[in-house]
């Protein structure tokens, strides 16, 4: 690909190290224009400081890193803003934006179009919207981003790169909040891009999207260089075999055939705007999905059963008995748990070590006049240890992977042996590797007799974990698959109300 052009970015031999960790070992591949290259690998293999790198934020411990055929390790003083300077630009999947300017006010934040020496609205609203049709996209920068989708904000994300000359953009985990419309919006956007001769890393746990997207792939794995090579040269099973150094001959696990008792019985609950008539049975053993499009209501029905949305008509049946959950506290006590789907703002207490997050909901089992704190580190360190968390029991979370914060967050309600498990969307962000623990995780908990109510996205994920799924259309169910009913065609024709 472009041979013979200078890459716009080429790493030779790049290492970093921090006290105690080797977070990169010798990794060297380059990005030229017009390339998306897909940087992959699990969470923790070191590829958010290998952006770091790119964009100045660290300085290489050895080897260097070149723009434009320079050694800017060479020099010395490479740092956020020089890389800025030389059009290097970076989209986070969380927001850099400030929720109450607008959209334009995001766009032009320290960077201002002036005339005669004063800010002027005209001039950027000029540029904002040629910058906008330069990515084909609509969206009113009028209005303030926290009122916009996030598919919208995204667009205004890529949009300020764009603005900034960026020669070359890191796509870091774009796509993890949208749906598969928006997904095909941020294809469409990247072509573009590309065919302006501008160089994309994506970085993405889908590995659908790379196949769609990227001409060229780097795999890392414990901070070292697996493979590079051409995306048309390898299938979905090479690459996940490259990224977690192992075939995974089954992904999902196979479904626990020992189905018991209803558990759970949702009979016509209803919350005003957000869902309505809803019945919905869970049985002991049994992984029942919730599919849906975005504002479907999914997320909603999830903390309504778990005591944390309000409920206008129907009722809640638990083992039998119609309950009332006023809080979360009262269906804990009835043995009910939520992994929500935003794990670092709802899920977890960040500056708490993992120990102390995972205790949190069971804290009174070891109340006996004092804290048991010894009693409450040993069970703790075994669940994390039962669920494979890889990190030591002091370790502030804030500091995990994304995979590795989940696993705390199931921990918390293993460790306070909840019976019924709500995950909301309890695979985003996280890696093929840790994905395929949490399938196994739900594998044994059902074959325990524990029961799991599961929302996701992704389709293939619904079809491989669960024994019914509900479809959900505008705060309804339109059907409950099942068995041979449970189809890709049937879920997706629901899924559109059609």
């Amino acid at each position: 690909m472009n041979a013979g052009v200078t890459p716009i970015i080429e790493l030779r031999d790049v290492s970093k190290s921090f006290p105690g960790v080797k977070a990169l070992d010798h990794v060297s591949f380059s990005l030229k224009p017009g390339e998306c290259r897909a940087l992959v690998g699990e969470n923790g293999a070191g590829k958010s400081t290998l952006a770091k790198i790119i964009i100045g934020h660290y300085t290489p411990s050895e080897g260097a890193l070149y723009v434009d055929g320079a050694n800017v390790s060479e020099k010395g003083g490479y740092h956020v803003r020089s890389s800025q300077q030389m059009g290097i630009a970076v989209v986070h999947q969380e927001l850099q934006l400030i929720p109450e300017m607008n959209g334009l006010e995001n766009l032009f934040i320290g960077n201002y179009e002036k005339k005669f020496g004063l800010v002027s609205r005209k001039a950027m609203l000029r540029k904002g919207e040629e910058l906008l049709s330069f990515l084909g996209a609509e969206v009113d920068l009028t209005v303030p981003v926290k009122e916009l989708r996030m598919a919208e904000k995204q667009i205004i994300q890529l949009a300020k790169a764009v603005s900034m000359q960026a020669k070359m953009i890191i796509m870091d985990e774009l796509t993890a909040v949208l749906q598969e419309k928006e997904i095909e919006n941020i294809y469409r956007i990247i072509r573009i891009l590309k065919q302006r001769g501008i160089g994309i890393i994506y970085i993405s746990h889908r590995l659908d999207e790379i196949f769609e997207v990227c001409d060229t792939y780097t795999v890392l794995c414990d901070g070292r260089l697996i493979h590079s090579g051409e995306v048309g040269d390898v299938n979905k099973d090479e690459l996940i075999a490259m990224i977690i150094g192992r075939e995974m001959t089954q992904i999902f696990p196979p479904l626990n055939e020992r189905i018991g008792d209803p558990i759970l019985e949702l009979k016509g609950l209803t919350s005003e705007k957000a869902f309505r008539n809803i019945d919905m049975t869970v049985r002991t053993g049994e992984v029942v999905g919730i599919a849906g499009l975005v504002g479907a209501g999914k997320t909603e029905l999830l903390n309504a059963i778990f005591g944390n949305y309000k409920i206008t008509d129907g009722e809640i049946i638990w083992k039998g008995e119609k309950v009332s959950f006023k809080s979360p506290s009262a269906a804990i006590r009835k043995g009910i748990g939520l992994v929500p789907d935003e794990r670092k703002q709802l899920g977890l207490v960040m500056n708490f070590n993992v120990v102390h997050n995972i205790t949190l909901p069971s804290l009174k089992r070891f109340e006996k006049v004092t804290m048991q704190h010894g009693r409450e580190r040993e069970e703790a360190n075994g669940v994390a240890k039962r669920m494979r968390v890889k990190a030591t029991p002091q370790q502030s979370v804030v500091k995990l992977s994304g995979g590795n914060q989940q696993k705390i967050v199931i921990s918390k309600w293993v460790l306070a042996d909840s019976e019924l498990f709500l995950f909301d969307e309890p695979t985003r962000g996280i890696d093929v590797g840790a994905k395929a623990e949490i399938y196994k995780l739900i594998h044994d908990l059902t074959a325990k007799g524990k029961s799991v109510v599961i929302v996701s996205p992704e389709l293939e994920e619904l079809l491989g974990l669960c024994h019914s799924i509900y479809v959900m259309f505008e705060g309804e169910f339109q059907t409950c698959v099942s068995g041979e009913d449970k189809t890709q065609s049937n879920i997706i024709s629901k899924l559109l109300g059609v």
